[in-house]
């Protein structure tokens, strides 16, 4: 538990930045995953199977300055999950699954995507444990940054082997290698390639309150897209390193504290000019005041590289406040705002035209409501309303998102 808790916040830096359609309803917590202390957790076996459909209406669904054109998309998908012991405490999990996405006016963006992951779960003895394994996911580019009417889909790999020794009973090494690859296809297939080499390790000691402390290093080498002074994109190498303090804190049973706290270091080989140093950090408070009532507060900083958007890197910052509502066993009301700065390093205003450097604020209120009127089905409401201000002239846009998700799962 300890080591998969540190590679998850120390390789946050590496998760996409887009805020995917439907995710208010797919991030959805039911009671009866045992998300609410008031209410005990289905029993999990070790194999599900699952399907659902859904319809969005999006009032602006390219997020234009001007000019908005509304849009309805259907969605409809499947997929399932095994963990199976293979010898001993060894174990496999596979799990996958694939959607399609039919939009009713823009249908030149009609699409499949899909994602897949399979890891082989090790343990020797009762104090080594980890993870060798493979994940692919296929999605569409952020509408938000892409703004084309026409499908462009990206491709990410990731292969990842980890291991976490406890040597003492408070102690416990962890260390880690992951290696990414992220690719845009479609009529954009000609854009580079990134590809990151990460390797993570970290050493946490564990109180006799049972809250975590440790220390981690991260070491990442990549490429990223740069803009040149003739607009050609190509890529750029760079290393990356840091240096952060990583914390799990419990007070009592009703309160949560967890986060990371580092300097990030992140060196541009043909373009220093994009060279970013600083603090970086990811927080995050719960609380449950009740068993049936949950609030959440979230903040982040932290250089992120991906095909969604042109340049080099981004630094985002932001936080997020929420709180999540169980009225009974079946039925539950969440709400969330979220508030993320966006300064955009290397990307093609600022090359070629002298612009000054991107800056965006992205503010979004999430509002969803789930109901399962009996075991095995749910039904989930959603609205979404956004916007964007920016220092460049048309990127700033506003949109609300109206979306109803029904789920089977066995």
């Amino acid at each position: 538990m300890i080591s998969r808790w540190i590679r998850a916040t120390g390789l946050l830096a590496m998760a996409p930045v887009a805020a995917f359609a439907f995710e208010t309803v797919d991030t959805l917590r039911y009671p009866s995953s045992g998300a609410f202390p008031a209410y005990p957790a289905d029993p999990a076996g070790l194999w599900s199977i699952f399907a659902y459909a859904g319809v969005m209406h999006d009032d602006n669904p390219f997020r234009r300055e001007f000019v908005e054109e509304s849009d309805t998309v259907l969605r409809y998908g499947a997929g399932g999950r095994l963990i199976s012991h293979v010898v001993g405490r060894q174990r496999v999990l596979l799990e996958g699954f694939g959607e399609y996405w039919d939009y009713d006016h823009f249908s030149d963006i009609d699409h499949f995507g899909y994602g897949l992951r399979g890891e082989w779960l090790w343990e020797i003895g009762n104090n080594a444990d980890g993870v060798a394994g493979y994940s692919r996911r296929h999605r569409h580019a952020d509408l938000g940054e892409f703004r084309v009417e026409r499908r462009s889909m990206i491709t990410t790999d990731r292969w990842i082997v980890d291991g976490g020794y406890r040597f003492h009973p408070d102690w416990r090494w962890f260390a880690g290698v992951d290696y990414t690859t992220e690719e845009r296809d479609g009529e954009l297939a000609g854009d580079p390639r990134l590809e990151r080499t990460t390797f993570a390790t970290s050493l946490t000691y564990r109180t006799p309150l049972a809250n975590l402390i440790g220390a981690a290093l991260r070491v990442s080498n990549g490429n990223a897209r740069a803009v040149t002074a003739v607009g050609v994109v190509t890529p750029t190498d760079y290393q990356e390193r840091e240096i952060a303090g990583t914390l799990v804190y419990n007070l009592g049973a009703q309160l949560r504290l967890s986060g990371r706290l580092g300097q990030t270091e992140r060196e541009y080989e043909t373009t220093p000019q994009f060279d970013f140093s600083g603090t970086t950090y990811r927080a995050a408070v719960d609380w449950l005041p009740t068993g049936r009532l949950t609030f959440n507060l979230e903040g982040y900083r932290e250089p992120d590289s991906s095909l969604d958007f042109d340049a080099t890197h981004v630094i985002r910052q932001g936080a997020s406040v929420g709180a999540a509502f169980a009225a009974t066993f079946k039925l539950v009301f969440t709400t969330r705002f979220i508030n993320e700065q966006r300064q955009y390093q290397g990307d093609p205003g600022t090359a070629l035209l002298g612009l000054p450097k991107r800056d965006d604020t992205l503010r979004t209120w999430r509002f969803a409501a789930g109901w399962e009127p009996q075991r095995h089905w749910q039904l989930s409401l959603g609205v979404d309303i956004g916007e964007r201000t920016s220092n460049r002239v048309g990127q700033n846009y506003e949109y609300t998102q109206y979306m109803a998700n029904l789920r089977w799962s066995y």
